[in-house]
């Protein structure tokens, strides 16, 4: 007879564990929109609390999820909405959730780890985030570090040139560095992107480094401007040590980690087009002088002397004669005008198509901006190509592929300082405006008799422009090794590369004012540089939540890889054959060679600790070995740990109208390696009698050079309150910095010059402030206003050498300059000055600083029926002084417009006495740079889709417009075009040095985007 037994069994275990079974698969479904419109919202993340188990919305914002036994509770995330936590009643199926929008960014997700992120609410530390509405939402910018500008609360983000994708200088927390690297790190999708200023080559023209100073005076373009700021999702600014340790040695300046767009999962196709078109306009002219007859011969053709010979007396009397035919002749004529005067026409044209199921996303991009300058033949023209993909594979791998492809030129022309006449702006101080530069009607220019060359003769017959091509590509795959309802284990690893090709093309012909006459006229200069920054990295993350409780387990641990590859070549050819360009149709032609490496490894580990989002705590070590170190094998330690505590999360408060009330604290170290070089010795070419040889550089290698170290302790309160309609973050901070890379002189007996060595301390104590505030948030007016406070000191603590100029810090004691100097601002600006009043100089004395004693920013965005959009932003400074020695040379050449006013009534004019000061006291060059900036102004309407009709209103889903302007208006008693300048570009120190810049220009936009 047949056994049943076997079918018996199955059908008491299926009857007697089928409850159980249940209670583990049952599922939940429902539909998750937002609050204020009701639209659907594709690709909000949902998870169940305290498990590893969650799914995503679909494009109609529809999910089912499966829910594990014991756990009801839901967590909503999504991008620009707050968190919500829902838990489900017994029983029930179905669970509709609407969703807020986070206005002020209280649950967004922040980047604490190579390979791990956690909410803003739980960070230990001060960090900045960036949206890209913040970011482009208001205006165009010219390039992505300007529009960074005034928005970093601890950041001092200036341009050190108006010229179109000119420079910007960042710095972060203070100076952090003397003589090493100042400029932040910027990590682009995960790769290490270079932000190098390369020199065009123009300074064989403009010798404005004659003076034996190799700082860059010829305003260098800064590489982070190729990036479009429309592919931008959001950038985090890791200011601290203690946020930034995680990138080691070379983080002592911060980190800006940049994130680009990528489509939604669970959402449709979307099309995005917009168009900007403008026009810039120089911002502040300075005027001249409005001279009578008697005042211009007293400057420019003064009478002989009493013993003048009768040569003498001649010459003097003929020179009378042309001033006074050139006066009567051409009246006032307005060179800046000619010069600065041009409307340069600003376009901006912005396609991206994006859209991904739940296994496949994509965004892909394209942009093509022009933008003229206020000079004739300048300006800057860019073409972008994005695309992004992300895709999973299978349940356990997925993968990250970001690719950007970059072509720009940039025309600058000539400005700043020179010591041959040639710049735009030291010829314009030294040409009265009776004299008319302009050609006449076969096209020829006529000499400046006042300069060695016509400014705009040079303008517009030479070609001064550079082209970059920039491929910047990154990979990253995610394998989901192990994962349960309690823990799981992910590999994460990363490739990503940056490279770009820069070539700067300058001529100038021989028909030029200032080209020699003997044989060497005509002027060409090739600049040639390859750069290559490749990176990888390899993650283990584990993540376990103890059973029965609520406290959660990250741990990741890994190692990082990163190489850089730089060679540039200026080849200088003088003496062309005419009407040739190239290098080689010359009788002299000079090359110069620079070749960097640089090899960086390193080892990370780090734990994060949550107790139900009361109590957040995490601690982590890097290991870096770097091939610029004495010891290129040597691990240095970089530590981090930091503390949150939300007070507002435990069972014994009560203030509810509170929501959150966190203290913090947190200490880290980072690193700042030695130039290129440091460690070496090394040798260059030595020709005599006509045989080349080889000779040691002035520079004697330092082998046992080590980073600098930055230590810093951070702590701060962050308050929200009333719903999140308030927010308040408040941060101080000591940041110490040790082993400082200095440069110092040896004895002559060794054979050197020169050596870079460690030695020295520098401290920055400071504080930052931020309120963010909702007034009003209905369905007829929403405003959003957000003020932010920041304030640092710095002190040289401890110096090894004696006092000395800082590099790029000015040009003398005489006219100023910025020192070095133990227990001392490491930005004091320094010179002679008459204390006594005798009228010769007493000695050297402090005169200024040129860091600013607090910033502020005030941004305010309102909006009207949801339809009216008005954002207003704008930027105060207090305090920091500037070296202006423009003021100098409009001085000694009769040309600044105060020139004969008499401010003080004692009979003298004005020039007149700060000219007879040279040589006494430099006092008057350095001038307060104070000012108050309306940086950004922007005002869109949203047009509603019932109003184009049924059959284009099904098409379209936005259609704005909409009107900008960058730069409206600065307040400011600084006396020149811009107090945001710097002749020595981005100088670790050295700032405000102005020596004839290209002016700051204002620009007004028009705007359409077309969404569909």
């Amino acid at each position: 007879m047949k056994s049943y037994y076997p079918i018996r069994l199955l059908t008491l275990l299926a009857l007697l564990l089928g409850p159980a079974a249940l209670a583990q698969t049952a599922n939940v479904s429902g539909t998750v929109t937002d609050a204020d419109t009701s639209e659907p919202l594709p690709g909000v993340n949902i998870r169940v609390q305290a498990t590893q188990v969650g799914t995503i919305t679909g494009v109609d914002g529809q999910y089912e999820l499966a829910l594990p036994a014991g756990n009801r509770t839901l967590v909503f995330t999504f991008v620009g909405y707050r968190t919500q936590e829902v838990e489900v009643p017994s029983g029930q199926a179905t669970l509709n959730v609407q969703m807020r929008e986070d206005l002020l960014g209280l649950d967004e997700v922040v980047v604490t780890g190579l390979a791990s992120s956690v909410k803003r609410q739980n960070l230990a530390n001060s960090v900045e985030t960036i949206s890209a509405r913040e970011l482009s939402g208001t205006t165009t910018n010219q390039t992505l570090d300007g529009a960074l500008s005034g928005k970093i609360t601890g950041g001092v983000i200036s341009s050190y040139t108006g010229a179109p994708g000119g420079g910007i200088s960042v710095k972060l927390r203070g100076i952090n560095t003397i003589n090493g690297e100042s400029q932040p790190l910027f990590v682009v999708d995960g790769v290490i992107a270079s932000n190098a200023s390369i020199q065009n080559g123009i300074n064989a023209v403009t010798q404005a480094a004659a003076g034996g100073n190799a700082s860059s005076q010829d305003n260098p373009v800064n590489r982070i401007a190729d990036l479009n700021p429309e592919d931008i999702e959001s950038i985090e600014i890791l200011k601290g040590s203690s946020a930034a340790a995680i990138y080691g040695s070379r983080a002592s300046n911060g980190v800006v980690i940049i994130t680009t767009k990528k489509g939604q999962a669970g959402s449709g196709l979307g099309v995005s087009f917009s168009q900007s078109l403008g026009f810039t306009t120089l911002a502040k002219k300075l005027g001249s002088p409005d001279y009578t007859l008697d005042q211009a011969l007293s400057i420019y053709a003064p009478d002989a002397a009493d013993d003048a010979t009768p040569d003498e007396i001649e010459a003097a009397q003929a020179q009378k004669d042309f001033v006074t035919n050139l006066f009567n002749t051409n009246g006032k004529i307005d060179l800046e005008d000619q010069l600065y005067g041009n409307k340069g026409v600003l376009s901006t044209t912005n396609l991206s198509v994006s859209g991904g199921s739940e296994r496949t996303q994509f965004y892909l991009s394209g942009q093509v901006k022009d933008d003229g300058g206020i000079i004739e033949n300048t300006g800057y023209e860019k073409q972008s190509i994005r695309a992004n993909v992300a895709h999973r594979i299978s349940r356990i791998v997925n993968m990250d592929i970001t690719t950007n492809y970059v072509r720009s030129e940039a025309r600058r022309g000539i400005t700043g300082n020179d010591n041959t006449g040639t710049s735009y702006g030291v010829a314009l101080a030294f040409t009265p405006n009776f004299v008319d530069l302009t050609p006449d009607a076969e096209g020829n220019y006529p000499d400046n008799p006042f300069n060695s060359s016509n400014p705009l003769q040079t303008r517009d017959l030479s070609d001064i422009g550079e082209t970059t091509n920039r491929f910047i590509t990154s990979g990253r795959v995610g394998l989901d090794i192990y994962q349960t309802e309690t823990q799981g284990l992910k590999l994460v690893a990363e490739a990503g590369a940056d490279f770009f090709d820069l070539e700067s093309n300058l001529y100038f012909p021989e028909i030029l004012q200032f080209e020699p006459g003997d044989g060497q006229a005509g002027t060409a200069v090739l600049g040639k540089t390859a750069n290559l920054n490749y990176n990888w990295r390899g993650s283990l993350v584990h993540s376990y939540s103890l059973p029965e409780s609520e406290v959660f387990f990250t741990t990741q641990g890994g190692f990082t890889g990163a190489n850089e590859d730089r060679n540039t070549q200026v080849t200088v050819a003088q003496g062309l054959i005419g009407g040739q360009q190239n290098v080689d149709q010359a009788n002299s032609v000079n090359t110069n060679q620079t070749r960097l490496f640089r090899q960086d490894r390193a080892l990370y580990v780090q734990e994060e600790i949550n107790w139900a989002d009361r109590v957040i705590g995490t601690v982590g070590v890097r290991g870096d070995r770097s091939s610029l170190n004495g010891e290129p094998d040597k691990y240095y330690a970089f530590p981090k740990a930091s503390l949150a505590l939300n007070v507002a999360e435990f069972d014994f408060w009560t203030v509810s109208q509170v929501d959150q009330f966190k203290l913090r604290a947190a200490y880290g170290e980072t690193g700042n390696t030695a130039p290129f070089g440091s460690r070496y010795t090394t040798f260059g070419p030595l020709a005599i009698s006509g045989i080349t040889g080889i000779t040691i550089n002035p520079q004697r290698g330092f082998a046992d050079v080590t980073p600098e170290r930055a230590r810093e302790i951070e702590g701060g309160v962050d308050v929200s309150a009333l719903d999140g309609k308030v927010n308040v973050e408040l941060t101080g901070y000591v940041k110490t910095i040790t082993d400082l890379l200095l440069t110092r002189q040896v004895p002559a007996s060794t054979g050197f010059n020169f050596e870079t060595f460690n030695g020295g301390e520098l401290r920055n104590v400071g504080f930052e402030a931020g309120l963010t505030l909702l007034p009003v948030n209905n369905a007829r007016f929403r405003w959003t206003s957000r003020t932010s406070f920041w304030t640092n000191s710095a002190e040289v603590t401890r110096l090894d050498v004696p006092a000395f100029a800082a590099l790029g810090g000015g040009f003398g004691a005489t006219l100023g300059l910025i020192q070095i100097e133990e227990g001392k601002s490491p930005t004091q600006i320094v010179g002679i000055d008459d204390t006594n009043g005798d009228g010769e100089a007493d000695g050297t004395f402090a005169l200024g600083d040129a860091s600013p004693d607090f910033q502020m920013s005030f941004y305010n965005d309102f909006q009207f029926a949801k339809r009216l959009t008005l954002t207003v932003f704008g930027h105060w400074k207090k305090g920091g002084d500037n070296i202006n020695l423009s003021e100098l040379l409009t001085d000694l050449g009769g040309t600044s417009p105060d020139y004969f006013d008499d401010d003080d009534g004692d009979g003298v004019n004005n020039a007149t006495e700060r000219v007879n000061a040279l040589g006494v006291s430099a006092r008057q060059f350095v001038q307060d740079a104070s000012y108050f900036k309306l940086r950004e102004l922007g005002l869109y309407y949203d047009i509603p889709t019932e109003y184009l009709g049924s059959a284009v209103g099904q098409t379209v889903r936005q259609l704005r417009l909409g009107f900008s302007a960058n730069n409206l208006f600065t307040i400011t008693p600084y006396k020149s075009y811009d107090p945001e300048v710097n002749n020595f570009a981005d100088q670790p120190v050295a700032s405000g040095v102005e020596v004839t810049p290209f002016p700051t220009s204002r620009s007004f936009l028009f705007h359409v985007s077309v969404g569909l």
